[in-house]
Order: structure tokens, then C-alpha cells, then sequence
């Protein structure tokens, strides 16, 4: 099968990031397009301004059924883009930390793509996708660059697949995804992992000079709520809102007085069926069950502090993450994280 190349094929469309004069534009480009030669041609060259990759949907079974990106904008809103391929296989995402952006794609192809993963500039997915295909590949987009978008050509299936890409820093010297720490004190929300039932819930009035000092979380087969408790600058205690219903077991997570919360993990799938508390000393014991159809570890940047969840929930907690503000005070994390 002859690969399919598109080498330096120019998007011409254009994102502004800010002001009106020609020096502000950003260009987008694309790289080569590894595949077949069916399907219909796509790309994605006009992301939302000033969004960020939060998230990448793959469907896929035997073979990479569908792809779609999902990004995070800089008032935490979540834009859905367009999916590329059919409805088939299994339903999958890949969650990128708030400081992690996609550097390339590896996998396998023949007349489809038959094998997908995702390399970002911390780490690989694992592989989406079944055994065939007689042709591996690799694309990675230039240094100094991140990928904004997917480029190839899809039907029923992904047939061929590249990304769209633009540099990192835009003329004005800011990173094009918000990926530069904002100023002290802004409030921020991490991606969010789990399903999409339930109603949008955040942590956000948290008095000044307050930490988290126990987390309150009900769970049996799935997270059934979780609660954020805080202790006041005058030693006296506040509970946020529980989030979720009353069914499981209680347990509490208690906080040492120098103990800060730099994370979650877990198991999720249509709800949140397990997680785990991370700390900069340890992580807890799992609260939940064995479900869920993918594993998650949703962390805070460096340099900032968590303050509680946000996520979606009804009976149970339908899905996860956390919600953080800059700090003129960086918090490390413990070494071998």
C-alpha cells in the first residue's frame, strides 16, 4: 500500500490571538497524513481562540474507528470538535494534564488505521486499535510546536491520519494553548474524567488562608459523593457541598497540617467507579470498585494549589476533576512523581 503523504501541506486558515494586525495571526500547518487512500479528507484548522487539547476520543475496536479532540478554554468552558470516522468500536479517552500538549502520533496501517497512539511532550497512550496493518509509522510535529488538531481522511473508519499543528508561542510571546502558569490567585479546573450524566458541580468559594483539611467520600461498587472539608485560618472548619448521593460507605481522608492535594486518580467509564486521593506525602487506599472501562490520573500543575473537585454528578459522582489556583508560592511535588 502506498503511504500517503501530504508533506508540507499548509493550512491556510488562521487563529488570532490577539489585536487586528497581520503580526498577530498564527498559522497553522499540517504534517504528513500516514493511511490509505478512501475516506473522505478532513482536518481540523480553527480551533476555538486560545483553547488547549484537553482531551482526545478515540473509537476503535479492530481497527481506529473514529477520532475526535476535545479542548479547554480559557474560562474552563469545554468545546467538543468534530469527529472524524464512524460510530463503531469501543469508546476510549485520553485526558492531557493542564501543562501537557501532543508532540506526535505512532501506530500501525495498511488500506486503515489499524493502530493508534498518542505522544505528548510527558508521555504515550496506550494503543488504541487491534493487530493488523503491515506498515508501522511515526509523525511528529517540528520542536517549538503543538498539535492543535487531526488532519486525514476518514469514512466508517479512520483511512490516513496526521495532525495540525502551530507554535507553541505565539507573536506575542505566550503560549498558543494557555499553558503558561496565569497570574497568582486565578481560579482554574483541571479536564474531568468519567462520564457525562449528572449536573456540572465546582469547588470554588474557598475562603482566603484556608486548606483542605479531610475529604469525605461515600463509595461501595462506584464513588457514590465526595465532600471537601477546609480548616480556616482561625482553626475553625468549613464543608463545601457534598457532591453526589448517599449510598455506600463513609470514609474520611484526613490531611497532616503540611499536607496538600496535588491530584486524583482512578477507574471511570459512564461514572467514576473508583479513585484515589495524591498527595504530595502518599496516595490513599482505593475508594470504590473494580468497573470502568479506563484508568485516569488527572494532576495539578506545579506551582499551584488545589482547592477541591469539579466534575458532573446526580446519585453518584458521574465524573471528575479538580479545581486549583495559581500560586505566587510554588508547591513541589515529592521526588519520583
Amino acid at each position: 500500500m502506498r503511504r500517503m503523504l501530504f508533506s508540507g501541506w499548509l493550512i491556510v486558515a488562521v487563529l488570532l490571538i490577539g489585536g487586528d494586525s497581520p503580526a498577530s495571526a498564527q498559522q497553522f500547518s499540517a504534517t504528513q497524513v500516514y493511511g490509505g487512500p478512501g475516506g473522505d479528507a478532513f482536518s481540523d484548522f480553527q480551533p476555538p481562540t486560545g483553547a488547549r487539547v484537553a482531551e482526545v476520543r478515540v473509537r476503535s475496536g479492530n481497527m481506529v474507528d473514529s477520532v475526535q479532540m476535545v479542548y479547554a478554554l480559557a474560562d474552563n468552558r469545554i468545546v467538543v470538535g468534530p469527529r472524524h470516522g464512524g460510530p463503531g468500536g469501543n469508546s476510549n479517552s485520553f485526558l492531557l494534564d493542564p501543562d501537557e500538549y501532543i508532540t506526535g502520533l505512532s501506530g500501525r496501517y495498511g488500506d486503515y488505521l489499524d493502530a493508534l497512539r498518542i505522544i505528548t511532550n510527558k508521555r504515550t497512550s496506550p494503543t488504541y486499535g487491534g493487530r493488523g496493518g503491515r506498515i508501522d509509522f511515526r509523525v511528529d510535529v517540528p520542536s517549538w510546536n503543538m498539535a492543535i488538531g487531526f488532519a486525514g481522511r476518514a469514512g466508517q473508519y479512520v483511512d490516513a491520519l496526521g495532525l495540525v499543528y502551530a507554535s507553541i508561542y505565539s507573536q506575542q510571546n505566550r503560549y498558543l494553548a494557555g499553558t503558561i502558569p496565569a497570574r497568582p490567585g486565578r481560579l482554574l479546573q483541571t479536564a474531568i474524567a468519567g462520564g457525562n450524566g449528572g449536573n456540572a458541580f465546582a469547588d470554588r468559594n474557598v475562603a482566603t488562608g484556608a486548606r483542605i483539611s479531610e475529604i469525605r467520600i461515600r463509595s461501595g461498587e462506584r464513588v457514590d459523593s465526595l465532600q471537601v472539608v477546609y480548616m480556616l485560618s482561625n482553626g475553625t472548619l468549613q464543608e463545601e457541598p457534598r457532591h453526589g448521593g448517599t449510598g455506600g460507605n463513609a470514609f474520611v481522608f484526613t490531611f497532616d497540617p503540611d499536607e496538600y492535594l496535588v491530584g486524583i486518580a482512578g477507574r471511570a467509564g459512564q461514572m467514576v467507579d473508583s479513585i484515589r486521593i495524591i498527595t504530595n506525602k502518599r496516595t490513599s487506599l482505593t475508594f470504590g470498585g473494580r468497573g470502568g472501562d479506563r484508568d485516569f490520573q488527572i494532576d495539578i500543575p506545579s506551582g499551584c494549589t488545589a482547592i477541591g473537585f469539579a466534575g458532573r454528578s446526580g446519585n453518584m459522582i458521574d465524573a471528575i476533576g479538580l479545581t486549583y489556583v495559581t500560586s505566587s508560592i510554588g508547591r513541589r511535588r515529592p521526588a519520583g512523581r
